[in-house]
């Protein structure tokens, strides 16, 4: 990911901290980022609240982004909610944006993370840690992306353990990608047994499998043995 990529995200977090105070609640990879992850990502994932229709965040949000130079804004809703292309010069990234009438939130600093970019540090809300690692276990079922794996590992790393209640939900109903196949549905009731399954899936990752994965997300130096990191992490998963 090139450095003005990470600019401009580091730009549009710190506009819409500004903007929207606690009704912008971040949420997917840009929070392990500000926690100190190195792992790199090319959008912002945000939860507005309360809103009940994703039609009334549009206007606030696209009039927001305008105001950075010589940006190009395009936009688009689906049923999860509005997705925003930002373009300055040769420069792309991505805001995606749903609502909710409520979420559970905690407050971090982003002292670790701004002033790399020279911008001020800010004090912004985020989905609450154990949600969010929820969404990411279930979100690994559905798609088994190595880089799900490694956000797993980091929240792990910092003694977060998934909220139960919203992994087992969806886990209920989970939307399997395409490059799923049947026969690697989790075939499970409970988080227990889902816990067993991701263990055991997890402990056949090979290290040459991580650097194809997460070659374009991390240092080189930061690839070298993760396989044995995520393996250990299994042991806080009872």
């Amino acid at each position: 990911m090139q450095t003005e990529e990470q600019r401009l995200l580091a730009k549009i977090l710190d506009l819409f901290s500004q903007k929207f105070g606690n009704k912008a609640v971040l949420r997917g990879g840009m929070v392990l980022r500000i926690l100190g992850s190195a792992r790199l990502t090319n959008d912002l994932d945000y939860v507005f609240v309360p809103y009940k229709s994703k039609n009334d965040i549009v206007k606030e949000i696209l009039e927001c982004l305008k105001t950075i130079e010589s940006a190009e804004i395009n936009h688009s809703l689906n049923s999860k909610g509005l997705r925003v292309n930002i373009k300055v010069g040769d420069t792309r990234v991505q805001v995606e944006a749903k609502v909710a009438l409520e979420m559970k939130t905690i407050a971090i600093s982003t002292s670790l993370y701004s002033p790399k970019y020279e911008l001020p540090k800010r004090v912004i809300h985020v989905v609450d840690h154990s949600i969010s690692l929820a969404n990411k276990m279930a979100a690994w079922n559905e798609r088994r992306l190595i880089r799900d794996v490694f956000d797993i590992w980091y929240f792990l790393s910092l003694d977060v353990l998934p909220n139960r209640e919203v992994l087992e939900k969806r886990l209920k109903k989970p939307q399997y990608s395409r490059a799923v196949s049947e026969e690697e549905y989790f075939q499970g009731k409970d988080f227990r047994n889902f816990y067993k399954f991701y263990k055991a899936k997890v402990k056949l990752i090979t290290q040459d499998e991580i650097k194809e994965a997460l070659g374009q997300y991390l240092p080189t130096e930061d690839l070298i043995g993760l396989e044995q990191l995520f393996k250990a992490s299994l042991i806080k998963l009872t």
